[in-house]
């Protein structure tokens, strides 16, 4: 299973949504219902446990991650600057 499907997978058993044609990879999860402050915060928790990647407040506060794409696009990064070192 891909990066992106796994993030998919934490979201929907987390938050009991389901991606279809109405909840995208583009759609705003705030705005869509599925996630609230305490469930990004949670949800970037079990990110950084499943990736293995060390989050710092700012990653918490600084870009608002708001959709699969953008999480998928985060986790890419963290996990590219993780291998970098």
């Amino acid at each position: 299973m891909g990066r992106t499907q796994h993030i998919r997978n934490m979201i929907e058993e987390q938050f009991l949504v389901e991606f279809d044609d109405e909840l995208t990879d583009q759609s705003d999860l705030f705005k869509a219902g599925v996630i609230d402050s305490f469930g990004y915060v949670q949800l970037l928790s079990s990110i950084e446990e499943e990736f293995s990647i060390q989050l710092k407040d700012e990653d918490f506060l600084k870009n608002i991650l708001t959709s699969l794409e953008s999480i998928d696009a985060f986790v890419a990064k963290k996990i590219a600057e993780r291998d970098d070192r």
